[in-house]
């Protein structure tokens, strides 16, 4: 047999297999034949509403309907390589054909992808009008709301507003560039004025993130969500207002777009002295003056309209108009016959209120420093200007806290209509060290003075049903206003009456006002939140007292105790004894204020609820706390409601059972007084 060379194979072998081979390729390729193109498979729920729900508003590629019409028009590929001339194309197709809202869809997203790319404002500006010509908002052939188009088309046009219009929003007549052209923006100034105050420092909220609050909440609609603050103007002093007198309406004055009510003077002498704002008072004589904050802001939209949108927006001079919205006023925004809902973003325009006047970072501060609080003087804090017909909630934070402790309570009560339209919600900031009959003294006067500034009740009745909400020491301060005592709390706390001590005038009539209250007729219910009734068992531990002892008491209430303890003839040890004038002496079980004061009972018209947190849930309530505060000290009888918040400790303001519980009540309120229907604003003095 033949030898065959190296690296060499038989020829017929090597035919035979090749043959073998492209048989076998042209039978995968008739079984591909037979197959078809088109396959159906079986995908996930998640994965077949990911790719139905795609959308360049994620930062991807764009929607399936607008790849659709890309294809159609024979422009994906453009698109892939040079996208601005596939969009300037796609335009020119745009008019008249019957797929005229597809395109003026797949313009909006497309724009807003090169938005996203480049960064470029005039991109998103025309995403902005795209989508506003393809909504058609206030016209009968409008998209239907079914259509997944119809909410990303509004998502498109607020969000690119946003991005078109940065922080500071200039709302005024302008010119802006477009990728096609210029557009001709009007604005009517007369909007940046808002019941005689200026509307600036206009921020949008999209590009904010709010933390700290439990709930974020939205309006949905259209337009740009904005906060903006509400400035008074100069204006020449006011006459304080006294009682009965019926301020201004909104028409003829500025309202308190945000308003503190400070305590009041001592007399009419200092309560008519004119205070300059941000100026601190001498302790004990604040003036009792509306005083126009700066700091809160208030939730806005704006937006940006069209006349004949579709027309304009595919045409060389497109014009607008930019108009501004605030929330409480305009829930929707009238164009052509209807009227839209406008956009709002409320919770992060309230955070943003909170951080901007720093309210978490004076709680401290207000406990050791009582000579001074934040540098003004006990005030009420109200967060709206009054409304005929609303009835004020007072809140009021406890030991070491602030108005800051109520946010989420009040974001979640604020987005029911009810109450917001039928309550004011004002906060009482104090320092929280200073002696509890003290503290309750001032609130009881920024009360009295807030109501005679508003007209008093006989100018709006609603002022006569005040709510006071009071967190730990707060529901002591409140339980202050709604008792009547006469010598009893002076009697059990001193342990002698009065008429033994050698006193001055005014000692005798700052201990008058302070120990022995009278009920306030305009308080209607009382709401207790984790308040120590009969004291605080960490109060009584020595390293509370210590860091209580640590605390600086207002001047006027330290030459007060000095005068006490020398006028009933025992100097000794003076300095020892005017630091247990503090409230966390105070809310000691063991002292002698705290012994007396649940002995004097609440008047009986006014309505009483406790909310009591207890740690746990099985726990014995003979036995249970909230870790600062025990069931038995919080537990009152004869209330008209108390609710056991299980699993919950002492700062339960932010737990959703407590502000359920909250908003029942004030429910309960409402329908017990149903007050007229919200009339004209009531003007705050400037």
């Amino acid at each position: 047999m033949k030898p065959i060379a190296p690296g060499m194979q038989p020829a017929a072998p090597t035919r035979i297999k090749r043959r073998l081979r492209c048989a076998s390729l042209l039978a995968a390729a008739l079984l591909a034949g037979c197959a078809g193109p088109v396959s159906v498979r079986q995908v996930s729920l998640v994965h077949s509403y990911r790719a139905a729900t795609r959308t360049a508003l994620a930062g991807r590629e764009a929607s399936n309907t607008t790849l659709i019409v890309l294809r159609r028009h024979g422009l994906l590929p453009l698109w892939r390589n040079r996208p601005d001339r596939a969009i300037a194309t796609l335009r020119t197709q745009a008019a008249g054909r019957d797929d005229e809202a597809d395109v003026l869809f797949a313009l909006a997203e497309l724009s807003y992808r090169q938005g996203l790319r480049h960064h470029h404002a005039q991109d998103f500006l025309a995403a902005s009008l795209y989508a506003y010509a393809y909504l058609q908002p206030g016209q009968v052939n409008g998209p239907s709301p079914y259509d997944a188009r119809f909410r990303q088309a509004c998502d498109l046009y607020n969000l690119g507003l946003t991005a078109a219009f940065p922080a500071p929003v200039n709302i005024a007549s302008q010119s802006r560039a477009l990728p096609f052209g210029t557009l001709a923006l009007s604005a009517d100034p007369a909007q940046l004025r808002w019941h005689g105050r200026v509307l600036e420092n206009i921020r949008p909220t999209a590009t904010l993130g709010v933390g700290g609050i439990n709930n974020v909440y939205h309006t949905p609609g259209l337009g740009e969500a904005l906060t903006v603050l509400a400035r008074a103007t100069p204006a020449a002093p006011a006459r304080p207002a006294s009682s009965g007198q019926t301020l201004q309406h909104a028409g003829d004055r500025a309202p308190s777009a945000v308003a503190d009510i400070a305590a009041p003077a001592q007399d009419d002498a200092t309560r008519n002295r004119a205070v300059p704002q941000n100026q601190p008072e001498p302790e004990g004589t604040p003036d009792g003056s509306f005083v126009i904050s700066e700091k809160l802001r208030l939730p806005a939209s704006m937006v940006l309209e069209m006349d004949n949108p579709r027309t304009q927006v595919l045409g060389d001079h497109p014009s607008g108009r930019l108009v501004l919205r605030i929330m409480d006023e305009s829930p929707d925004t009238p164009i052509a016959h209807a009227h839209v809902p406008a956009a709002y973003d409320q919770t992060t325009a309230r955070a943003l209120s909170l951080v901007d006047t720093a309210l978490g970072t004076k709680e401290y501060r207000g406990f050791f420093d009582g000579t001074t609080y934040d540098g003004t003087r006990p005030r009420l804090i109200a967060m709206n200007p009054h409304h005929h017909g609303s009835m004020p909630v007072v809140f009021i934070h406890g030991t070491a806290s602030s108005p800051y402790r109520w946010a989420s309570m009040v974001n979640d009560l604020l987005e029911d209509k009810r109450i917001r339209d039928h309550f004011d919600f004002w906060f009482f900031s104090y320092a929280t060290a200073n002696p509890i009959p003290y503290s309750a003294w001032q609130l009881r006067h920024a009360i009295t003075e807030a109501v005679n500034s508003l007209g008093g009740v006989q100018a709006d009745p609603a002022l006569g049903h005040i709510t006071l909400i009071g967190h730990s020491q707060g529901g002591l301060l409140a339980r202050m206003l709604v008792i009547n005592p006469s010598n009893r709390l002076w009697d059990g706390t001193a342990g002698r009456p009065l008429s033994t001590f050698h006193l001055n005038a005014d000692t005798m009539a700052l201990i008058r006002q302070t120990m022995f209250p009278t009920p306030m007729p305009e308080i209607d219910r009382v709401v207790f939140i984790s308040t120590p009734q009969h004291g605080s068992y960490l109060a009584g531990k020595s390293i509370a007292q210590l860091v209580g002892g640590m605390a600086s008491l207002p001047l006027r209430v330290t030459e007060t105790a000095r005068e006490i303890v020398t006028g009933a003839g025992d100097s000794t040890h003076v300095d020892n004894r005017i630091p247990r004038l503090g409230s966390v002496y105070a809310m000691s079980p063991h002292s002698a204020f705290m012994r007396t004061l649940p002995t004097i009972p609440i008047m009986p018209d006014v309505h009483v609820h406790s909310i009591i947190p207890v740690c746990g849930a099985g726990r014995d309530l003979a036995h249970a706390d909230d870790g600062v505060v025990s069931y038995a000290s919080a537990h009152i009888p004869d209330v008209e409601s108390e609710l056991i918040v299980r699993h919950s400790e002492h700062s339960t303001q932010s737990n959703p059972f407590t502000i359920a519980e909250v908003q029942r009540i004030l429910l309960e309120q409402l329908a017990r007084y149903a007050p007229s229907p919200r009339g004209t604003r009531i003007a705050a003095k400037p």
